[in-house]
């Protein structure tokens, strides 16, 4: 740490009233922190991990041969993405759910979602759009090779994308767990996978709401979103793993 502040001290002490700018240094990226919890999140939508499994930070630690602070930092970013549930003073488990928690968190998200596609009309153009369309393609890859985890891990991203084009960082922090938990606990409770049919019409749905944002307004976006995300809500309806009793 002294070998940093040194020449701080030094350039503030030959001018006093024009200080060097504070500046931080490189920073890698993903973080520990964030390759840990990509680590946990991918092992849940693979289900290896299934509702309600407990968590032992500890052992987590031994498995990754990693400091457990750190382990504890990635535990909390999936916690905040809603694939896991810390208790107070107790354990992380992987988020479980029942129907009308379910039920709860599409009724939430069709609003808040639509809200974000909304505002993110105005700032979209070839260049913001760009990145998202890319998701599609890595979203069609995944689904022709069947791999399920990726194929959802890019669908969680395209949305991610869309929502930070409202510039609205609270609808984002909103919507994180609010999209994350249905498909987590879905995928955890039995990884089904979708046939290659549905892999590509997902994606092609995808691609629609972009080309909505081309050439519609911002209330078509927000028709066409709602619209999508009731349809899968309906499709999840239909899906074996939708629980049908309350959850212990």
């Amino acid at each position: 740490m002294s070998s940093q502040r040194s020449p701080v001290i030094t350039n503030v002490a030959k001018s006093r009233t024009q200080p060097s700018p504070f500046r931080f240094g490189p920073v890698e990226a993903p973080t520990l922190k964030d390759r840990i919890s990509l680590n946990i999140r991918r092992a849940i939508l693979q289900g290896h991990l299934p509702p309600g499994t407990r968590i032992v930070e500890s052992a987590l630690a031994k498995e990754m041969n990693v400091a457990q602070t750190s382990v504890r930092e990635g535990l909390m970013d999936s916690v905040n993405q809603g694939f896991l549930v810390k208790y107070v003073n107790r354990e992380t488990v992987v988020r479980k759910l029942d129907a009308h928690d379910i039920e709860g968190l599409f009724r939430v998200r069709i609003e808040l979602e639509g809200l974000a596609v909304e505002l993110s009309h105005p700032n979209a153009n070839e260049e913001t759009l760009a990145p998202l369309y890319q998701l599609v393609d890595h979203m069609r890859e995944a689904g022709r090779s069947r791999q399920v985890a990726l194929f959802y891990e890019s669908d969680i991203e395209f949305h991610r994308t869309l929502w930070r084009l409202s510039r609205n960082e609270f609808l984002e922090r909103s919507l994180v767990p609010l999209s994350i938990s249905p498909v987590a606990f879905f995928l955890a409770g039995s990884p089904l996978p979708p046939i290659e049919h549905d892999f590509m019409r997902v994606a092609a749905e995808h691609g629609e709401i972009l080309d909505t944002f081309k050439k519609g307004s911002a209330r078509a976006c927000r028709n066409l979103i709602v619209s999508k995300i009731k349809g899968w809500r309906d499709e999840q309806r239909q899906d074996v793993r939708w629980p049908h009793t309350k959850s212990g």
